[in-house]
């Protein structure tokens, strides 16, 4: 917030200083004058490109790419690779398969993917669930699963609708 005043104060400054310096009848400058002039213009630029700059990083788009699908009897499961490399945090709230007419969202609860015993001790590997936050400038890898799909019919149709910070996107 502090950046964006100091900018807006450099700007209104730089303004101020052109308006008295077009309203000057004569346009004799010392040196002193030149190099404040442009020092006060490259302050101007430097600001500028730098508010544009942090616009163009809050804006960048989240991007969910889908690494791999296992099917196994009514289930789905669908490893997702999220890649949020804005400098805001993400939050990835809904996840749809759409085909055709049917739809189905993903699990809301904890799925059981695999279990294994070792040493008299099961492991048991679970699967992701929404809503899933991701941090500014990272990634994230969850294996998101789609259960009960019975009368839903797997094809090479599919869409992925998925829905981050509230904007619907479809893949």
């Amino acid at each position: 917030m502090t950046a964006i005043i100091d900018k807006t104060i450099a700007i209104i400054e730089i303004v101020i200083f052109f308006f008295v310096f077009l309203s000057m009848e004569e346009l004799t400058l010392t040196f002193y004058e030149i190099i404040s002039v442009i020092v006060a213009s490259l302050a101007f630029l430097l600001s500028l490109y730098s508010a544009i700059n942090t616009y163009y990083e809050k804006h960048i788009k989240t991007k969910v790419y889908i690494r791999w699908v296992h099917k196994a009897s009514t289930q789905l499961n669908i490893s997702l690779l999220i890649s949020n490399m804005s400098s805001r945090p993400a939050t990835l709230t809904h996840i749809f398969l759409e085909n055709n007419d049917d739809t189905v969202e993903s699990s809301w609860h904890h799925a059981r993917l695999l279990s294994q015993t070792i040493d008299n001790n099961e492991k048991i590997c679970w699967s992701d669930v929404t809503p899933i936050n991701i941090p500014a400038r990272s990634s994230s890898n969850p294996i998101i699963c789609f259960q009960h799909l019975n009368n839903f019919k797997l094809t090479n149709n599919l869409v992925l609708i998925y829905i981050v910070d509230g904007v619907k996107h479809e893949q």
